[in-house]
């Protein structure tokens, strides 16, 4: 079986996905930023306490947000899939260890097992990591009705630093050493979404090139 023609499909589907579901929330914002109908200024700026579209561009803004923790759900998925598939077509990973992880799990399988190492894998771990914590944060965070959720604990403290960070919440949080003192908020965009789906495909691809070697 081609597991990596079908993780380039379910790859590809989530890149159509998004960009077709994002496109009427990004319309919505940039006609209001612009100011262009149906959301023409009807108020003169100083008889409003602020944007008289605030509502409007906060739900395009949250759905943008929404739908981005759910393609990043649909990549951890796809990368779990390939994965599970791979290790199982050649053996299965045998029993896991107390606490660990699907991912560490079957990493640990393809670094006993085969050719695969990390230090010549054109992605690197963290890279690869971010995914699955994220998509765990997003998944179990506990705060009523949050769309971009804080980090949890570990996550922070592994990489204070993460690849999925609000900008703006993280440029406010930098300490004197240039790195958030506080778990930051998470957000799944455009840019950092395609980035680690590009990351899922070298990382896969790398670990397909490894089997010609088991």
């Amino acid at each position: 079986m081609d597991y990596l023609a079908i993780l380039e499909d379910h790859l590809l589907f989530i890149e159509r996905f998004y960009n077709t579901a994002a496109e009427p929330f990004e319309t919505t914002i940039r006609k209001i930023e612009t100011e262009e109908e149906p959301f023409v200024l009807q108020q003169a700026p100083e008889d409003s306490d602020g944007s008289e579209y605030q509502a409007e561009w906060s739900e395009a803004y949250e759905g943008l947000a929404v739908l981005g923790s759910c393609s990043l759900g649909l990549l951890e998925k796809a990368l779990h899939d390939y994965l599970r598939e791979l290790v199982g077509a050649e053996g299965g990973p045998g029993p896991k260890k107390p606490g660990e992880s699907w991912f560490d799990h079957h990493c640990r399988f393809l670094e006993d097992e085969t050719g695969f190492r990390w230090a010549n894998s054109p992605v690197s771990r963290g890279q690869i990591e971010e995914i699955n914590l994220t998509r765990n944060t997003f998944v179990h965070d506990e705060m009523l009705g949050s769309t971009w959720p804080l980090q949890m604990e570990h996550h922070f403290r592994k990489n204070p630093v993460p690849a999925f960070a609000d900008r703006l919440h993280l440029e406010a949080l930098k300490g004197a050493e240039g790195k958030p003192e506080f778990p930051v908020a998470l957000r799944v965009t455009r840019e950092n979404l395609i980035t680690h789906i590009e990351y899922v495909r070298q990382f896969c691809t790398f670990v397909e090139g490894r089997r010609t070697t088991w």
